[in-house]
């Protein structure tokens, strides 16, 4: 018997304004949960030297609940760490999980997104 599994989730992470080294350290952190992860760059024809180069961090959501919880807390580490970075387009960090759009701020878990404890 073959067992076929339903696609995963891909998820993306926007983080308008924070430094190309922060995103992909958190990409690789995500990574390390066994899940695809990759960095979106932008595409924007014009250039703007006070836009940063990353469009999203793109990734799968982790299949299991202890996965879910893991990526939460990077999630809550890198926004508690990097949410103040200054983003010239007055943007805000948000997470895209499928059709649903949620705003991230410090201080506000991220847990209850994934529904985990």
């Amino acid at each position: 018997m073959v067992t076929v599994r339903p696609p995963a989730e891909k998820m993306r992470l926007y983080l308008p304004g924070w430094p190309f080294a922060s995103c992909r350290e958190c990409a690789v952190h995500i990574a390390q949960l066994g899940v695809e992860s990759q960095i979106v760059l932008r595409t924007s024809p014009v250039f703007d030297s006070h836009l940063d180069q990353i469009e999203c961090i793109e990734f799968t959501c982790p299949p299991t609940s202890c996965g879910l919880k893991r990526l939460a807390g990077i999630l809550e580490f890198y926004l508690g760490r990097y949410y103040q970075t200054p983003d010239t387009r007055r943007d805000t960090a948000r997470l895209v999980r499928g059709t649903q759009e949620f705003a991230l701020t410090r201080g506000v878990p991220v847990r209850w997104l994934f529904g985990v404890n």
